[in-house]
């Protein structure tokens, strides 16, 4: 893999991070191409060994195993769609457009071509999510009955797409990873502060199966948030991404009420009963989710397979995207 021949589009924040992992992971030839020919200079100035491509067209000549493409979510389509014409599998990041009808296009495109393409929900190489699914996967918890994911801060601000599309897609993502079983949307809340339809805060319920689910998404935020909190029936689980020393915490609590059965002639008590228990903060090696991501393109380019993040998890999250505009 460390021959491979790496394309990426889009030199901002993002996308200078990833080109940041694929020399850690050992990638020397990439190649880099952005519309903002400041963004090209930073990033060389950053990466020496780049290869920099200000031609559009040239790039797309280029010997490419594969192109990561990391620019706005408006304009992923029309880059999308030319990089599988000319070729290329591709890595595309989530959401991987705004646009169902697009990326069902995308999805016949690929198909044609005989190309792959990788969409990037991150959340699936992240260490701690894997560990809280084998959690739910061994019924640890007990049976699931709530769960809430919130995810706030105040900034990036998008002026393409929505608080819920940017970022509670991350949310309904984990939760599809968590369980394969359809998503039911029950009631939507969004505010439209800075720009008209373009939702600053989200709020939505749905229901996978019987369990209850809560999103909340800000990006007009004073306090940075990264939470989910799951209610089983034995334990209780705190997934706090920015608690670096101890992110998971399983609470062994709980409340039930008592069986009638149980209860003594001529007493009856409206108050369930609380379990405390012990807190466990399990010790969980980690890597970093975006290298496991990348290394998880560059195994599917040289082993021609099925991404795991594919389009078919993109078009599952599009159709519950959607319907919450």
């Amino acid at each position: 893999m460390k021959n491979n021949q790496i394309g990426i589009i889009g030199l901002g924040y993002w996308g200078t991070n990833i080109v940041n992992v694929l020399f850690k992971l050992g990638i020397k030839k990439i190649y880099c191409f952005d519309k903002n020919l400041e963004n090209l200079k930073e990033i060389k100035k950053k990466f020496p060994k780049v290869n920099i491509i200000k031609n559009f067209s040239i790039f797309l000549k280029m010997n490419f195993d594969g192109i990561i493409i990391s620019v706005d979510t408006k304009h992923h389509y029309s880059v999308a769609k030319k990089c599988l014409l000319a070729g290329f599998n591709i890595f595309l990041e989530k959401p991987v457009t705004n646009n169902t009808k697009k990326l069902i296009k995308l999805i016949k495109i690929a198909k044609y071509k005989k190309k792959k393409i990788m969409s990037g929900y991150i959340y699936f190489y992240n260490d701690h999510i894997r560990y809280i699914k084998n959690l739910i996967i061994k019924k640890k918890l007990g049976k699931i009955l709530y769960m809430s994911f919130e995810r706030s801060n105040l900034g990036p601000v998008r002026n393409d797409i929505s608080s819920v599309w940017d970022l509670s897609s991350h949310d309904i993502g984990i939760l599809k990873f968590f369980f394969k079983k359809k998503i039911k949307i029950i009631n939507f809340l969004g505010h439209d502060i800075l720009k008209k339809k373009i939702y600053d805060i989200s709020q939505f319920s749905c229901k996978i199966s019987d369990i209850k689910v809560d999103f909340k998404s800000s990006w007009l935020s004073p306090e940075k948030i990264r939470k989910i909190i799951i209610i089983g029936k034995k334990k209780m689980l705190l997934y706090n991404e920015l608690d670096f020393e101890s992110p998971i915490k399983i609470f062994n609590k709980y409340a039930e009420y008592p069986k009638i059965g149980k209860f003594k002639k001529k007493f009856f008590t409206q108050k369930a009963n609380i379990y405390l228990g012990k807190t466990y903060v399990p010790k969980i090696k980690s890597s970093s989710p975006l290298e496991n991501e990348m290394l998880e393109f560059l195994k599917c380019l040289k082993n021609k397979s099925k991404p795991m993040t594919s389009t078919n998890l993109s078009l599952d999250i599009h159709k519950i995207l959607k319907n919450l505009n």
